[in-house]
């Protein structure tokens, strides 16, 4: 590989949200930190020198963006994933979540019924309780550790009248990359039942090989004009922090509204570093992200490996893409709060609560595997002498 995915990168005394918050989150300071959604991995050479030579003007005042802005998307769009989009539809947003609440704001009321397919992402749940809206579980079906849709229970709450349905593609935490097939059984229930369809595709660039994601408002025209599209180069190029993502409305009418209601929210433009990296991660980081896919498989393998050869009856969903792995301790024969001090305080270890996910996540955790390799097996030899 070109890039150095197994260089480990000091991040104490950084101000990383990962390392600051252990004994906040996990009652000690010393666990190895492997939960948050960001990586343990130098972003693209490129953008140093990008920010670097932007800090040299040295004067930052307010900032737009402009055509090789939004030509660094559309290219991207369409040269990864298949999907041609009028750059006239996009609206800028620090993050996906406040892009969601911005969305359940304006094109839902007050007890109106959204549908989440849980265990799924933590603010999903929160971005439809704060607003009183009511929530309605389509749980995921467990087979094996390969997770699969209910579609039959899925056609029932919009029966039932659902406003909205959050898609989580591909899916975190249990790693799913849905199939066009899949995509298009949902596809046809929103248009039949004319619901919106809110799709969170922030993890659309990690896809392991031998599988493809699919945007779903590719599909077709009138699945397109029910589909909001929230997408960022965040999660795929290591830049949270710095803040930039993007939501892709369906019709010029409609974006309108979302533009309106994000500068209710206070949201006018993304700060001058984010324009600045969203541009060059997607001019210059196909490499980078082609090696890094690479590293994260050979992680996933990793575990998958330590874990059969071990004793522990501990086992990693079928995953197919995210850097992000759900972990099934539920033949352990320990409660999930036992799991969780084992973790904490045998293995040192920190990794996300399966059941912030969902009541579907009760013994089951998810490890961030987006670290160096021996960090990784560090970490997965910690957690198998725990529950030897």
């Amino acid at each position: 590989m070109g890039y150095k995915f197994n260089e480990v990168i000091n991040r104490e005394n950084t101000r990383s949200a990962k390392f600051e918050y252990r004994e906040k989150l996990f009652g000690r300071s010393d666990v190895l930190p492997l939960w948050v959604a960001d990586m343990d991995f130098a972003s693209v050479p490129e953008l140093q020198t990008a920010l670097i030579e932007r800090a040299q003007h040295n004067l930052y005042g307010y900032t737009t963006f402009d055509d090789g802005i939004l030509s660094s998307i559309k290219n991207w769009l369409a040269k990864r994933h298949q999907y041609d989009i009028n750059t006239d539809l996009l609206s800028f947003s620090p993050g996906v979540i406040p892009s969601l609440h911005a969305l359940v704001q304006v094109f839902t009321e007050e007890n109106d019924s959204i549908v989440i397919q849980p265990p799924v992402y933590p603010p999903f749940f929160s971005v439809v309780k704060l607003h009183n809206r009511e929530l309605v579980e389509n749980p995921l079906i467990n087979r094996n550790g390969h997770y699969e849709m209910d579609f039959e229970q899925l056609e029932e709450t919009f029966k039932n009248g659902a406003k909205a349905f959050i898609l989580c593609s591909p899916h975190n935490p249990v790693g799913r990359v849905w199939t066009k097939e899949e995509l298009q059984k949902i596809a046809d229930l929103c248009v039949q039942y004319n619901v919106y369809l809110f799709s969170d595709e922030i993890h659309a660039d990690i896809v392991f090989s031998g599988h493809q994601h699919t945007p779903i408002a590719s599909l077709n025209h009138d699945i397109e004009q029910l589909t909001f599209t929230l997408m960022a180069p965040s999660k795929t190029f290591n830049i949270a922090g710095l803040q930039a993502s993007y939501v892709i409305s369906p019709n010029e009418e409609l974006k309108k509204k979302v533009d309106q209601q994000l500068m209710r929210q206070g949201f006018a433009s993304l700060n001058t570093f984010a324009f600045i990296a969203l541009e060059t991660v997607y001019n210059h980081g196909e490499n980078w992200l082609d090696d890094l896919i690479i590293q994260l498989e050979n992680n996933k393998k990793l575990i998958d490996q330590k874990l059969a050869n071990s004793s522990v009856d501990i086992t990693a969903a079928d995953t197919e893409g995210t850097y992000l792995i759900w972990l099934d301790f539920t033949k352990t024969g320990l409660s999930h709060e036992e799991i969780k001090k084992k973790l904490n305080n045998e293995a040192k270890v920190g990794l996300n609560d399966g059941k912030s996910f969902g009541d579907q996540g009760e013994q089951y955790m998810r490890i961030n595997i987006a670290s160096p390799a021996q960090v990784i097996e560090e970490g997965i030899d910690r957690i198998i002498k725990a529950f030897e």
